[in-house]
């Protein structure tokens, strides 16, 4: 009898599971399926197309998030809104690094649940700069992709935040000047210099800028806004003590914020703060919440710079396993084991680099870039070139 017994209960659970499996199921597919309409919208960027990115967001949403209770000037908030498409595809635009290639995004991570989803996407900017976004993303009443808003990981900010910023700067009062900052308790007069301080960010103006800058109050030097400002131009100095000490006070007033992190880095990799480095790349990864080929592969670098072998290959491997088909991991892989000498493991990379991405790795090639030329003549090397002719 119990096998009646049993085989009753696997009916009854199975009758119970086969709903839940295909709802399973068709909420996959759902998902795939939203994927790929915002895999397209990033695509269309790639081919220099903004149609998709701009469809995707609403403007009435949009709208209302960059103007909040924010005190934005009538004639800004009309200029706005008239050109609103082109408004913000130019401030989109204008985000990233600077580069000397077209700025392609991938990508990395999408998850959605009921109405609501979020989208991680990294941008590749020459130089191994990134910058990374943080989608925030709904749906419309016909099941369409909607971007609501997203995080900026290489400005700093929020879109929205970001934008409404900019209309304030564009002509800033009193009121919206008071209005952007922490501290309501501050002196007309020093409401007038923050004010004068975002023309000189409006008008490009840098000199300008540090002249009011130095002459600010201390309470206004703990302003996130103003400590921000003071960190973007002061970069384009980067060997200037001015950089240096932008670099300092923005890590102590924000010590554990991954939102500057690519910033920082900015700073940290030219003036060889290469643990600074290391340790704001995972201060990113903590706040984007994943760790991908991309940053490992920095990591990598770093620690290589460094002398560190050892936590360089560790990087490097975790990058080949978070990103198997990214290129720049096994280049890490490769540099840190010929480094370390382990010259065996390195064929690994060698054989990736050629296998899938389609390089010939021959004695003439490795000879000529000095990380890799002490490989060339190595017997792991010289047998493993052999097995392949």
């Amino acid at each position: 009898m119990k096998w009646i017994q049993y085989l009753a209960a696997t009916v009854v659970f199975t009758g119970l599971l086969a709903p839940v499996s295909e709802c399973a199921h068709a909420a996959d597919a759902e998902i795939d399926g939203l994927r790929v309409q915002f895999e397209s919208i990033i695509q269309g960027l790639n081919d220099n197309s903004f149609d998709r990115f701009n469809r995707a967001i609403s403007k009435k949403d949009m709208t209302a998030r960059i103007f909040g209770n924010r005190l934005i000037e009538a004639d800004v908030k009309k200029a706005f809104t008239s050109d609103f498409t082109a408004s913000v595809q130019g401030m989109f635009s204008s985000s990233f690094p600077k580069s000397k290639k077209e700025i392609l995004g991938t990508l990395i991570d999408f998850q959605f649940k009921g109405n609501e989803g979020r989208a991680v996407v990294r941008y590749v900017a020459s130089g191994y700069r990134y910058a990374y976004h943080v989608y925030e993303l709904g749906l419309d009443a016909k099941g369409r992709m909607l971007i609501l808003d997203w995080l900026d990981y290489y400005q700093g900010s929020r879109f929205s935040d970001e934008a409404g910023q900019a209309l304030i700067m564009a002509m800033p009062s009193k009121p919206s000047t008071r209005n952007l900052l922490e501290n309501k308790t501050l002196g007309e007069g020093e409401v007038f210099k923050v004010g004068e301080l975002f023309k000189a960010v409006r008008d490009n103006e840098a000199e300008r800028f540090f002249q009011i800058f130095d002459g600010l109050d201390p309470a206004l030097l703990k302003e996130p806004v103003i400590l921000r400002l003071n960190l973007h131009l002061s970069l384009a100095f980067p060997q200037s003590p001015r950089a240096a000490n932008s670099v300092r006070m923005l890590v102590e007033a924000f010590p554990d914020d991954p939102l500057y992190s690519l910033r920082l880095i900015d700073y940290y990799i030219p003036a060889r703060q290469y643990q600074e480095a290391i340790d704001a790349l995972e201060r990113l990864q903590a706040g984007i919440d994943i760790s991908d080929g991309a940053t490992e592969s920095v990591k990598s670098s770093a620690a290589l710079a460094m002398g560190n072998t050892v936590d360089s290959e560790k990087y490097a491997l975790q990058a080949t396993v978070a990103e198997p088909s990214l290129e720049v991991g096994w280049w890490s892989l490769l540099r840190a084991r010929t480094r370390a000498e382990n010259y065996g493991g390195a064929t690994e990379a060698l054989a990736r680099l050629e296998d899938d991405f389609g390089h010939t790795l021959d004695p003439n090639k490795l000879k000529r870039d000095r990380f890799l030329k002490v490989l060339a003549d190595k017997p792991e090397y010289l047998n493993w070139r052999a097995s392949r002719e």
